[in-house]
């Protein structure tokens, strides 16, 4: 009754009621912009393939939603690597603001240019302290003896005294006794926590929009962010971590093969020919009844290492300052040296039995036994390396049995990744770190690794194109039930997931799909398989990997998209075919830029064949050029601040004209002065010159950690074939040839300029209501 006495009233003073109504209209309208987002981002979606796959009718989902919202290419990073566009993606900040210049990137040794991780931090000795989750406290080994040893003393005390009633004597007696003990114990149990333990860091420093959401009250969900590991959780945004996490051992490509080829001789991983070439092994074993008896590989023990060196620094001492020491004595001490060495060089490990059948092997690894067929892939193991008694590395693999017999035995084991249900407290995979484990436990056991799928062991033919296959279905399968795990649920309002197979696919296969190819094999490409539940040849392979986008976007769109709700996908970048790859420093050499050091051959590094009292630039990374200008870190340097300006121009006038000898095309379609195109306080992490090449072009391998061909000792050409299986590329691409895919269920206003991938993030707090921090690069799109 009251209610309607108000409601009469107001009805009599129009002024309120117009107010009443206004109020009304700009609080639908900021619910209206305030709906769920949902971001799916697809690693190397490339705009054009997608076009043309759309027009073609072979992408039904995105063609209906291109109709009913918008597509456009999108563009993407200078360079277009991978950490580094997801990176500003992610911030809408550019790589000079993002500290994160590429995949490789330069540092000086001893004043010297050499390459560099540019996306990742190895082994950054961290104080134990810094850490939320450790065992036990991380008081000194003095405090912690302390408060074990007088609680323990007070606790016996009370039981002695006063529930047992003993006397005076004894049980002060046995309470210093028993407390001692503890004390003991305690300090033992703090002596297995080290000073500082060894991390894989992140150089980031932007922070990605669903931490800006969060911070501002969103909740957010993150399955497989990409270069976002080791950050500060944020309240709110739970997320799981992709592109740059670690696996178990701290690297990223480690896999193993174990043999009993005959041609292979290495049995540990530090003997000369177990690497592969990209991290991964080749290990040789003997059978024995039918028995195999190896070990499986994690990490290094960081606690034990420092006692080892400390020992054997000690040893090594004893013999020079003992010249007079009894040879009985001296053998002794050379034998525990040896013994020291080959221990540093052996991580931790746990044993591995093999035991061949009929068709099939029983392969236990740590005590868990899976039976596994000729050509099949086991079930998840799960594996502990041990450490001391306090620390341990949980992990998980998976293994395939190549062959029994013939033409040998061979076991593919894949990386050693960090297990999800029970990640190690010093190198967390998610925020918050139980983040990791709830999804474990909803999901199942799902990989961890940042670059996940067996592109290095196809690139190193170790694996074949068929067993690559199976482990990107797999990959796309858990990555499925995560993020639709995750979609269902109502614990966010912004929802973020990340396939990244077609980048991996792309890479790999495109010397089946391009017939241009320099590998390309019309009787290899024919070959049949299943992928995604359909029988394709390998031609098809990239092809196929596009319809399984439609899929998961035909599925999302249709399950889980309400009204209101604002969709966008997009991509880091996008795919060309990589026929010829260019020896960048070749060419520089060749131009008179680079100076070579008299009867020097082919050199992984700068230092092996640059003489740098006569060179004025040189190449490192992936397609990114230095100048040797004088000051800073560098004790090289010949080319004085005042001359780096024209020099530069000159470099990028002579790379734009330069040609293929074989073919007389132009290969550099452009090459960009950095600090003309990014500004802000990393500036200096990143090269001076940005090339950008021509379709079916790439910086070489050799290039990438500034190495030279030159083979026989004479300088070799500058553009050669591309004899690798990563058939596929964007790195050192032009950018406008690799660009992206953006998709909305929404009509946007697209700017004069295009879409960039820096338009993504200001995006998504505009529709989401948040305010666009001033450190953003570009205004939001307005979606309508």
């Amino acid at each position: 009754m009251n209610f309607l006495r108000s409601t009469a009233r107001l009805l009599r003073r129009p002024f309120l009621l117009c107010f009443a109504l206004l109020g009304l209209f700009f609080w639908g309208s900021a619910r209206a912009q305030s709906g769920r987002v949902i971001v799916l981002g697809f690693d190397g979606a490339d705009g054009r393939t997608v076009a043309e796959m759309m027009d073609q009718g072979q992408l039904p989902n995105l063609a209906k939603l291109r109709e009913q919202g918008t597509f456009a290419t999108l563009g993407t990073t200078n360079p277009a690597e991978s950490p580094v566009a997801w990176a500003s993606l992610n911030s809408g900040q550019n790589p000079a603001k993002t500290a994160i210049p590429g995949f490789v990137t330069r540092t000086y040794t001893d004043g010297t240019p050499s390459p560099i991780k540019g996306f990742a931090e190895d082994g950054v000795a961290t104080p134990v302290e810094d850490f939320e989750h450790t065992p036990i406290p991380t008081w000194s080994p003095a405090v912690f003896a302390l408060v074990l040893g007088g609680g323990g003393f007070i606790l016996f005390v009370l039981v002695f005294g006063l529930l047992l009633r003993l006397k005076k004597g004894p049980t002060v007696l046995l309470a210093l006794v028993l407390g001692g003990v503890g004390a003991w114990g305690g300090a033992t149990m703090r002596g297995y926590l080290p000073a500082t333990i060894p991390v894989v860091t992140n150089p980031l420093q932007a922070a990605p929009f669903w931490e800006v959401a969060a911070h501002a009250g969103v909740p957010s969900r993150v399955i497989d962010g990409q270069q976002v590991w080791n950050r500060e959780p944020v309240s709110g945004a739970k997320v799981m971590c992709g592109l740059g996490v670690p696996d178990a051992r701290g690297t990223y490509t480690n896999y193993f093969i174990y043999t009993t080829d005959e041609l292979f001789f290495a049995r540990k991983l530090s003997e000369s020919g177990a690497d592969t070439g990209s991290g991964g092994y080749k290990l040789r074993v003997d059978e024995r009844d039918g028995v195999i008896e190896s070990e499986v590989y994690g990490p290094d023990n960081f606690w034990l290492v420092p006692q080892l060196r400390e020992e054997l620094a000690g040893i090594e001492k004893r013999l020079v300052d003992e010249p007079s020491m009894p040879f009985k004595k001296s053998l002794e001490l050379d034998e525990r040296r040896n013994a020291l060495k080959d221990a540093l060089a052996q991580p931790v490990t746990v044993p591995m039995r093999i035991e061949k059948q009929q068709g099939l092997a029983k392969v236990t690894i740590g005590g868990q036994s899976q039976d596994i067929k000729e050509g099949a892939w086991s079930d998840w193991y799960r594996v502990t390396f041990e450490l001391n008694p306090l620390l341990k590395v949980h992990a998980v693999t998976r293994a395939k049995l190549v062959s029994l017999d013939s033409p040998h035995f061979e076991l593919y084991l894949n990386t050693i990744e960090i297990d999800p249900a029970n990640p190690p407290f010093w190198q967390p995979i998610s925020q918050p770190a139980d983040f990791s484990k709830e999804l474990a436990t909803s999901c199942g056991t799902f990989e961890t690794v940042g670059w996940a799928c067996l592109t290095h062991p196809f690139k190193d033919d170790v694996i074949d194109a068929v067993t690559f296959l199976q482990d990107i279905e797999f990959t796309t399968q858990w990555r499925e039930k995560l993020v639709f795990d995750g979609l269902s649920r109502d614990d966010w309002k912004l929802f973020v997931g990340i396939f990244s197979e077609a980048d991996r696919v792309q890479h790999m296969l495109y010397q089946y799909y391009d017939p241009q190819h320099p590998l390309h094999d019309a009787a290899k490409a024919a070959t049949k398989t299943t992928f995604y539940g359909q029988e394709i040849t390998l031609a098809e392979a990239i092809p196929a990997m596009y319809r399984k986008i439609d899929q998961i976007v035909g599925r999302v769109v249709s399950e889980y998209v309400k009204p209101g709700d604002t969709l966008l996908l997009c991509a880091d970048h996008g795919f060309q075919s990589f026929r010829r790859q260019v020896h960048l420093n070749n060419w520089l050499a060749q131009e008179g830029f680079l100076a070579v050091k008299e009867g020097a051959g082919m050199y992984a590094l700068l230092s092996g064949y640059v003489d740098w009292s006569k060179t004025k630039a040189y190449a490192l990374g992936l397609g990114t050029i230095y100048i040797n200008t004088v000051g800073g870190e560098s004790k090289v340097g010949i080319v004085k601040p005042e001359e780096k300006d024209a020099l530069i121009q000159e470099i990028v006038q002579r790379f734009l004209a330069a040609q293929d000898a074989k073919t007389g095309e132009k290969f550099g379609r452009s090459a960009d002065i950095v600090s003309q195109i990014h500004h802000g306080p990393h500036q200096h992490l990143e090269a001076d010159i940005s090339v950008g090449f021509d379709s079916n072009y790439r910086v070489s391998w050799t290039t990438t950690s500034g190495g030279l061909s030159a083979p026989g000792g004479k300088l070799g050409p500058v553009v050669v074939d591309n004899d690798k299986n990563w058939s596929g590329d964007h790195v050192s691409v032009d950018t406008e040839l690799v660009r992206g895919i953006f998709f909305s269920n929404k009509k946007c206003d697209l700017p004069p300029e295009g879409v960039d991938l820096l338009h993504i993030a200001p995006t998504v707090l505009a529709q989401l209501g948040v305010k666009v921090p001033a450190e953003l690069d570009v205004a939001p799109l307005l979606l309508r």
